[in-house]
């Protein structure tokens, strides 16, 4: 079977060698071209087609393996589930070949991502189960569709993301597939292991014009087939269609992009960014901005993608405990590279405690919110001016102000009812001073730190109620992360009070 195994890599590397430039002819011709702009780092028009000559050489590969006639596992090696997956995988490269045409909506190739996953899962391409040794055994039932689909999803979109820097996407997906043909050559299991070498063949011949500089690119076409397959395969390599030690090899050898495509959405939602936006903060680009070289950056990758691969090899022939252990540090140490490289300067710890408070917050949670709503409430319910005074200094002094005035506007604009009756008296003004302040007023606001702010009482037809200011001395007490979020929500309760009054009145 080894001989066979070579075979089929070799002609998916040579086919590639040869169709890479009559594809790159082809894009020239028809218009698939790749023009410098916004996210793009090359300097001229690329043809981004390659896609073509990467299905042409792992298909014609393929073809090779499908000649072959061996015992494989106790069944015979033309296993009736690789159609599916063919046929899935020439549909999402027909969907993005034609993004690569003519771009198409996000979610349309979304759901095109999900329609072709459904055509494995539907044809037993499936997870149903984990398994690690004695460690853990878990039966997905239900949820093996979901698994299967993001399985998938996450893989095509883990090589479509790394599909940014020169040779990055074919050079990673040939360390993968290399090392799945090995492992699967080990286990006897000649259908993944044909098929890995074909496809491993077909990404190296492609990457001889994709390394830097690039002729050609792999296209949405290329990359959504690679990561299309490498899940497929992943799954068709694993006995009975559990994952286990065997399927982790891929997660672990694609750590890198993977992480990346599971934070990208997450960190774009935590700066209030479109969740699926393209940006320029992936690891590679990190790595660009620190001063590397487009080569040194995707040699590095390479590295670390060939480390991984190594290492989850250790993985798959450990058992129980020490395999679990492994797999954690490795995790751990992962996570320590990405965030060295600037990935996750987003998730400091003082941002994701900041942004757990702004949602507790927000959503009335936190003990202050609740506490200064309740104020609020006695605010709003105040049955005269002077009541409604005294719950406004109560919250003044909860937000740590020095001095509050309340100037009330008497006869208004012409164009807007004014204040009258028990809303308006002469000189309607109301003071109020923290009971610990000890300086002389005077002196007090002649002082370069304080926060002064006046905040204008307005009604919903524009018309001008009253003013409030507020003073507070910095140099005594910081402002808290939400004082100024509680001084609008005070100024709007106060405004609403006094329009209440006033209608009364």
């Amino acid at each position: 079977m080894n001989w066979w195994v070579a075979g089929v890599f070799v002609l998916g590397l040579a086919t590639a060698l040869v169709a890479t430039p009559l594809a790159a002819r082809f894009g020239r011709a028809f218009g698939f071209m790749d023009a410098p702009q916004g996210r793009k780092i090359h300097t001229h028009p690329i043809p981004r087609c390659g896609g073509l000559a990467l299905v042409a050489a792992f298909c014609l590969a393929a073809a090779l393996a499908w000649t072959v006639k061996l015992p494989q596992a106790g069944r015979l090696f033309d296993d009736a589930r690789i159609w599916p997956v063919l046929g899935g995988g020439l549909f999402i490269f027909l969907v993005g070949l034609w993004d690569d045409r003519r771009p198409l909506p996000a979610k349309f190739k979304f759901l095109a991502q999900v329609a072709a996953a459904s055509i494995c899962f539907f044809y037993g391409v499936k997870i149903e189960s984990f398994t690690l040794g004695s460690l853990i055994s878990v039966n997905f039932d239900f949820l093996s569709y979901v698994l299967t689909v993001f399985w998938f999803v996450l893989f095509i979109n883990a090589i479509n993301l790394i599909d940014g820097l020169d040779g990055l996407a074919a050079g990673v997906a040939f360390f993968v597939c290399a090392v799945q043909a090995v492992l699967a050559t080990m286990r006897a299991e000649a259908l993944p292991a044909m098929y890995f070498a074909a496809l491993g063949g077909a990404s190296l011949g492609f990457l001889r014009y994709n390394f830097n500089p690039a002729s050609i690119f792999l296209g949405d076409g290329g990359s959504y087939f690679l990561g299309y397959m490498v899940a497929a395969l992943s799954i068709l390599s694993s006995a009975k269609s559990q994952v286990g030690a065997t399927i982790l090899m891929p997660i672990l050898a694609f750590g890198v992009p993977l992480l990346d495509t599971i934070t990208s959405p997450l960190r774009r939602f935590v700066r209030g960014k479109k969740m699926f936006e393209p940006d320029r903060e992936h690891v590679h680009h990190n790595l660009l901005a620190k001063g590397w070289s487009q080569r040194k950056t995707v040699v590095f990758l390479y590295g670390v993608t060939a480390f991984l691969a190594v290492m989850s090899v250790l993985i798959v022939n450990m058992r129980d405990v020490p395999a679990g252990l492994f797999i954690l540090l490795l995790g751990g140490a992962l996570i320590l590279f990405v965030r060295k490289a600037g990935y996750f300067s987003f998730f400091a710890l003082d941002k994701v405690v900041g942004w757990i408070r702004d949602i507790s917050d927000e959503a009335g949670v936190s003990h202050g919110r609740r506490t200064f709503l309740n104020l609020q409430i006695e605010i709003s319910q105040s049955d005269d001016l002077e009541a409604m005074w005294v719950n406004v200094c109560e919250a003044l002094g909860q937000l740590e102000f020095d001095l509050g005035e309340m100037t009330l506007a008497c006869g208004g604009v012409a164009a807007h009812a004014p204040l009258s009756g028990e809303a308006c008296r002469l000189n309607s003004c109301y003071e109020w001073t923290r009971e610990d302040l000890d300086r002389d007023k005077r002196e007090y606001l002649s002082q370069r730190s304080l926060l002064k702010i006046e905040l204008p009482l307005m009604d919903k037809s524009g018309g001008h109620l009253g003013t409030l200011w507020l003073v507070k001395n910095l140099a005594d007490a910081p402002v808290s992360d939400f004082t100024l979020r509680r001084v609008e929500q005070l100024r709007r309760t106060v405004v609403s009070t006094l329009e209440r009054l006033q209608g009364r009145a």
